[in-house]
């Protein structure tokens, strides 16, 4: 990917076309040229929609995104989409960079990877492009496994040796060795840091070398490539990483393989010479976000609660025998019980990636949410309903000012429904 230029470009934004382009109106424009498409690229990125339902849409003079951010490859440039943190339409000056922050904050409260000193993004990290950061977060979780040690593995061994190990393969023997009487061929067991896990890692190295633009990441490129000298290069796919066992021993391993799958992805072929590989480092910001919350609540909930992401599943009515209309909640919080089981629920939490507007009538909030929200307090039985939003900027986060919709419950017991409307920051300590 060397030498490839790279797009930058927020969610919702519209990337103009360079050939036969006209001015947009109204739209949020790239002012660069290298910041532009060409016919070409706009026709592969439009392909992915076939992958990645409503992914861009065409629109007069250029192509407009939607709500996934990432990273996406294409045969002459790279695109880096990253979401959206400010109040205002127009780009702010500072706001690529803070959106960054913004987004890498989010993947490592979600637990989708390990990324080093997220919890206060250093300007020079957030201002490289988003694939640069990866790569470097990718580099220090390699090196801290090398340094903790390589994960070993009985690997199958076919060798001619002077000396009996394991197991003397006849065949093998009169194949390889009339001509050498001194030696033997054996089958045996090799207890080795040369295994798949390893040789993912190395693999995942050898890819992203020519990717590498800055001067201290390539030096942590070579301190890293270096711990993994005695690991064999060979070529291997996102799918075959995903594909290896993962046990109690593997464990730790886990980050670094999930870069391995996420980078490796970026070494397909590009779209645009028509193969229908999908992108691998896009997230939907619906579901990251919800994640987020959830990272969020996880970490304050300690032992006295238990946080459970998407559900539990019930039925809002029926129809004859059948459950109808099913709900699904992003978020509930329970009561722990002694046992470790859920007793009693606490809060039910809808994550909605949306911008509150301070100005706006009941700040924005859509009427639809809050009936959603309804539906949850009468079917979980719960009084206590959030909904929680992306606080822009870093202007809003506390409930303070916050509107909280009280709903009286038409029976004589007096009780009253809240939903409370909730922020949380995009970035910060984690």
């Amino acid at each position: 990917m060397n030498g490839l230029r790279t797009i930058t470009v927020l969610e919702h934004e519209v990337i103009p076309i360079t050939e036969g382009s006209s001015a947009l109106d109204g739209a949020a424009m790239l002012s660069s040229a290298d910041q532009c498409l060409t016919e070409v690229e706009a026709q592969a990125l439009l392909r992915i929609n076939d992958l990645r339902r409503g992914f861009c849409q065409r629109v007069s003079g250029g192509v407009k995104l939607a709500q996934y951010c990432g990273i996406v490859r294409l045969q002459t440039c790279v695109l880096e989409v990253l979401p959206k943190v400010g109040m205002a339409d127009a780009r702010t000056v500072d706001e690529l960079e803070r959106s960054r922050a913004a987004l890498l904050t989010m993947l490592h409260n979600a637990r989708q990877v390990s990324i080093a000193k997220v919890g206060a993004v250093p300007q020079q990290a957030v201002r490289a492009p988003l694939l640069d950061v990866f790569i470097e977060a990718f580099l220090h979780c390699a090196l801290d496994q090398a340094r903790r040690g390589l994960l070993s593995r009985y690997m199958p061994n076919v060798d001619n040796l002077p000396v009996m190990k394991g197991r003397f393969n006849a065949h093998g023997h009169v194949r390889h060795n009339l001509g050498s009487p001194h030696l033997l061929n054996c089958q045996y067991d090799e207890f080795t840091a040369d295994n798949a896990y390893n040789r993912a890692i190395k693999a995942t190295l050898e890819a992203c070398r020519t990717w590498v633009s800055r001067a201290q990441t390539q030096r942590l490129w070579f301190e890293t490539h270096a711990r993994f000298a005695s690991v064999s290069p060979v070529r291997m796919s996102p799918e075959e990483v995903l594909r290896l066992p993962r046990d109690r021993t593997t464990r730790r391993y886990e980050p670094v393989l999930t870069w391995c799958e996420w980078l490796l992805t970026m070494t397909s072929p590009a779209m645009s010479a028509g193969v229908t590989h999908a992108p691998g480092l896009l997230f939907d910001m619906n579901k990251l976000f919800e994640a987020h919350v959830s990272g969020l609540e996880e970490t304050a909930a300690g032992d006295r609660y238990i946080v459970h992401r998407q559900g539990p599943a019930e039925a809002l009515a029926t129809q004859g025998d059948q459950n109808v209309f099913m709900l699904r909640p992003d978020i509930t919080v329970w009561h722990a019980a002694q046992d470790g089981t859920k007793d009693g629920i606490v809060r039910v939490i809808d994550a909605k990636w949306k911008r509150l507007d301070p100005h706006a009538s009941h700040w924005g909030v859509d009427q639809a949410d809050v009936y959603q929200m309804l539906a949850y307090a009468m079917r979980y039985r719960c009084e206590r309903l959030e909904l929680v939003y992306p606080a822009p900027d870093q202007t809003i986060q506390s409930s303070k000012g916050l509107p909280v919709f009280k709903v009286a419950m038409c029976d004589t017991s007096q009780h009253e429904i809240e939903v409370q409307i909730k922020t949380v920051p995009l970035w910060g300590s984690s």
